[in-house]
């Protein structure tokens, strides 16, 4: 018996490709699509996207630039024409991770102690904390290797001022010697040396006394769980026609499209409650600035609530069964999820996976409540986010209605 109840089960798993595709093909699918959203977020081949504006262009900054991007672990945003208020700008629309700049009025860059601001300036975004460490890194390496003189210099002023003074003699053979050096190619001189002076840095946003973390993942788990609700809800089609009582109910008047609708503005009700009590949440317990911001974000939540209600009904009128639907629609709410950042920012993961997010709505949804909560953008910015988001949940909403009409 326990081997004929083996059999039957067997049977029944071997005649049905879509269970067979979901138990053995779809979790090698899923393992290899995380690994490599994973991989950048874990030091894999994570390469920071730098808009640079040299506003000296001069032999040692061009020098300066050419060696910072050499390194792997920096690639260039933009064009080489970029000014100082481009690159701010682009840090803070999130275009790019961060930012450099070689400024005009400021002191020599081989000039680490001399009077005068650094003349570099690292544009950051708390957001972007990791990169900025990366940057600052890159950029240190990159200095003394293209400026070597610049690290003997200071460490023998600093020597000559605090430990001991150096005679005339000493002076006269140190000068003779950082000139050497000027003249000769870089090299990495003083490439381990971590030395005040170089840098100055500079936030592209306003700083908040609010973890950078506390805003970015109210807006990624929102987005992540009016997908599931959205999900549950919308497979109640399934059961009513397993039931038959889909049948009765599309012979009322207006059919199908009729409890679609409904379904639809329950749907978009309840995301947009659930959203709130997140954020309620993060307004109590962390300071999140929602009675500042109540208008924008009752707009975005709206969008989204729309969004995640119209793909999930567009999702479901596809599936065959309620089995089907739970278990394939999950894995790709994960998968949604991760790409889009729900899980861990974009800018950590490969760059080949970064701009698949675009086709997501949690890419969206957290680009329009980034805006508001840690960038503080102007409502034109958000435009843009909610019409894609409303946009593509109305057109789930038709696609719906259509494949609706075989559910009867």
């Amino acid at each position: 018996m326990r081997t004929a109840a083996c059999r039957v089960m067997a049977l029944s798993l071997l005649r049905d490709p879509a269970a067979l595709a979901m138990g053995f093909v779809l979790p090698g699918v899923v393992y290899l699509i995380f690994a490599a959203i994973f991989a950048g977020a874990t030091g894999g081949d994570l390469a920071v996207r730098v808009a640079i504006a040299d506003e000296r262009r001069d032999g040692v900054s061009q020098r300066l630039v050419a060696t910072l991007l050499e390194q792997p672990k920096v690639s260039r945003h933009g064009s080489a024409g970029l000014d100082a208020v481009r690159v701010r700008a682009l840090v803070r629309s999130g275009e790019a991770d961060a930012g450099l700049v070689l400024r005009r009025e400021a002191r020599a860059l081989d000039d680490l102690d001399g009077a005068g601001r650094p003349a570099i300036e690292l544009v950051g975004d708390p957001g972007r904390e990791i990169a900025m460490s990366i940057l600052q890194g890159a950029v240190q390496r990159a200095y003394f290797t293209a400026v070597p003189q610049a690290a003997v210099a200071s460490i023998a002023t600093r020597l000559d001022r605090d430990i001991v003074g150096l005679t005339p003699e000493q002076r006269a053979r140190l000068e003779g010697g950082l000139a050497a050096m000027r003249k000769a190619e870089p090299g990495k001189a003083g490439a381990g040396l971590k030395l005040d002076g170089i840098y100055e840095r500079r936030d592209a946003a306003a700083k908040s006394s609010i973890p950078i973390a506390v805003t970015y993942y109210a807006g990624g788990v929102a987005m992540m769980f009016l997908l599931f609700s959205a999900l549950t809800s919308a497979m109640s089609l399934l059961e009513e026609r397993e039931s038959r009582l889909l049948d009765r109910l599309a012979a009322g008047p207006g059919g199908i499209g009729v409890m679609i609708d409904g379904k639809f503005m329950f749907m978009v009700m309840q995301g947009f409650l659930q959203v709130a009590v997140i954020y309620v949440v993060a307004w109590l317990v962390f300071g999140v600035a929602l009675p500042a911001n109540a208008g924008p974000w009752a707009v975005t939540t709206l969008a989204a609530a729309i969004a995640a209600a119209g793909l999930a009904l567009a999702f479901v009128t596809l599936c065959r069964s309620r089995q089907q639907a739970q278990t394939l629609g999950q894995v790709l709410i994960l998968i949604l999820s991760a790409v889009g950042g729900s899980m861990v920012p974009r800018f950590l993961m490969p760059a080949s996976v970064q701009p698949v997010g675009w086709v997501t709505p949690n890419t969206w949804a957290l680009e329009a409540y980034g805006a508001i909560f840690a960038r503080g953008e102007p409502i034109a910015a958000l435009i843009v986010p909610w019409t894609v988001l409303a946009g593509c949940g109305m057109l789930g909403l038709v696609a719906a209605r259509i494949l609706g009409r075989g559910l009867g």
